[in-house]
């Protein structure tokens, strides 16, 4: 009788066996393996129906999920069509496809490369086991050695998987700490880019009015100037979006909590991942008034940007006419906020919902996605006192729902004067002031001073000691416009100088920060009311702050 045959009997006695007496009772099972075999899944290549029908029973008394093909041009159709199993039973005799033959084509393909395979063959050749698979069994193999072998398979699997995600954050945390230093480094030139674009803009008109008779060509071409200026600074903008965003998602991660507009730090995320968006899908935004919640800006920030870039990766490349993902946020509650991310790409699968949050877990190709993973983005949620969810249905998309509670009004309310904008209102510029500028970039200094003029007496330094050195002698300011990290003398140590000589002075310090680096620093503007300016500036903030603030002085 051939080795199939006794196989397969053998194979089909245990399976009846293991329907009387149960599995437990049978062999002793190492520990977890009842955990890791729940929701598993095992692609068995076998052309004899009858082995194939004995280990799907007794496998999936196991608690794995068995799929059977016949020869392995047919496992290769499964495979490409889909979800990818945890490991894959190889029989090597087959016809059509062989196992040696399915073994070069699955290595052959990046998608398929990482399936771990077990090699199972009546070959008693050399060549059967030199196969190049991470395990070889000889039939008729023993079923408790099989498990034994699965189990150690699928422990090694998720071993490598650790270590390949740990290297990924170890990657992400590197390219983070670029990104954190790349847009300090860009904040200063494009500040004054945008201040300078800002000038021009605003003294072109008043160049050109006083110009008689510069005739109709002339007129135009002076439009057309103005339209490249505001095109220009269109452009800065969106940089300065970006590298805001940068410094959003590459804040540390011990930073404090603070009431947080979801709104705005949701648009922040979409500046990030706009280009991704912008050709593969149309994005449709429903915002609705929701009160602040209270969290961390930077682990909120990553949770919405790893929500955004699973729904961009969901559509299909070739549906951009079609593709949609759709962002909501709406009050559920009067103390409950929720975000929505949804999108009308492939769905997930029945068999994976179930795992979508647990660690490390992805159906994803090597090199695809964040690496932050939806079980971290629920531990996330979950430790702001929120929920996260989801809706999902195979062809027609998925939606992804963020429920937060909102901030305490008066947490909110004593944090409204600490925004990196302060809404103080546009004040008339009938009243005029001093100024002073405080940074260590030359020509920053200069372009607020040209900037600023219009309001009142400015005075531009670059180094802290000077400012102090110039107070301390008797000058007085309405506003001063400190940069907070400054070589020698820091923004925080100027202002504790002031609190001792002159302490209306340091009331009337604004914090201008391309990015808070230090526990210092961020335990300083935690504990100060000073109004504060992210650099690189919005101009009409910057404008409508130092009137308001010169206002209230001459008032």
């Amino acid at each position: 009788m051939r080795p199939f045959c006794i196989e397969a009997i053998c194979l089909t006695l245990r399976y009846r066996h293991h329907s009387i007496v149960g599995h437990n009772e049978l062999c002793m099972r190492s520990p977890g393996f009842e955990k890791r075999a729940a929701a598993r899944t095992l692609l068995v290549i076998e052309d004899d129906a009858d082995i194939r029908e004995a280990l799907d029973g007794l496998l999936s008394t196991e608690g794995f999920r068995v799929t059977g093909c016949s020869n392995g041009l047919e496992a290769l159709e499964v495979l490409r069509a889909s979800p990818k199993p945890d490991l894959i039973l190889l029989d090597l005799m087959m016809p059509i496809m062989d196992g040696w033959q399915f073994r070069v084509a699955q290595k052959d393909d990046p998608e398929l490369a990482n399936i771990p395979v077990l090699a199972l063959s009546a070959d008693s050749t050399a060549k059967a086991a030199a196969i190049d698979a991470e395990a070889y069994l000889r039939k008729p193999v023993d079923y408790d050695t099989l498990i034994d072998t699965i189990d150690r398979l699928l422990v090694a699997s998720e071993h490598r998987e650790l270590q390949a995600r740990l290297a990924q954050t170890d990657r992400l945390t590197s390219l983070g700490t670029l990104a954190a230093g790349v847009a300090h480094e860009i904040n200063n030139p494009l500040a004054y880019v945008l201040l300078n674009l800002g000038y021009i803009t605003e003294e072109v008109p008043n160049i050109l009015a006083n110009v008689d008779g510069i005739g109709s060509r002339a007129d135009d071409r002076a439009s057309e100037i103005l339209v490249a200026l505001e095109h220009a600074r269109n452009g800065a903008e969106r940089i300065r979006d970006i590298v805001r965003g940068l410094k959003t998602f590459s804040r540390p991660e011990n930073e404090t909590r603070a009431p947080l507009n979801v709104t705005q730090l949701l648009e922040a995320t979409l500046a990030m991942v706009g280009h991704e968006i912008r050709h593969r899908a149309r994005l449709v935004k429903d915002y609705a008034q929701v009160p602040e919640v209270f969290a961390n800006e930077a682990r909120l920030g990553q949770v919405f940007l790893n929500l955004l870039l699973n729904a961009v990766q969901a559509l299909a490349d070739d549906r951009a006419a079609s593709n949609e993902i759709r962002v909501a946020v709406k009050a559920v509650a009067p103390d409950r906020v929720l975000v929505e991310v949804a999108d009308n790409g492939s769905g997930i699968p029945p068999q994976v919902r179930g795992r979508i949050f647990e660690p490390f877990f992805t159906t994803k190709p090597v090199g695809i996605g964040t690496g932050l993973g939806l079980a971290i983005c629920h531990g996330i949620v979950a430790s702001l006192g929120g929920t996260l969810t989801f809706e999902t249905e195979v062809g027609r998309g998925s939606v992804f729902r963020v429920e937060l509670p909102a901030a305490e009004r008066a947490i909110g309310a004593a944090a409204a004067g600490r925004a990196d904008a302060p809404s103080v209102g546009g004040a008339p510029r009938a009243t005029q002031g001093r100024i002073l500028v405080v940074d260590d970039e030359p020509i920053v200094c200069f372009s607020l001073e040209r900037l600023l003029s219009k309001e009142g007496e400015v005075i531009a330094v670059t180094s802290a000691r000077q400012a102090l050195a110039a107070i301390a002698a008797g000058a007085r300011f309405d506003v001063i416009l400190c940069d907070l990290m400054l070589p020698e003398m820091d923004g925080p140590a100027l202002y504790d100088a002031l609190r001792n000589i002159a302490p209306m002075q340091a009331e009337r310090m604004v914090f201008v920060t391309g990015g808070v680096f230090t526990a210092r620093a961020r335990d300083f503007l935690a504990s100060v009311q000073n109004p504060r300016l992210g650099k690189p500036f919005d101009i009409d903030s910057l404008l409508a702050l130092v009137r308001g603030l010169i206002s209230n002085v001459v008032n």
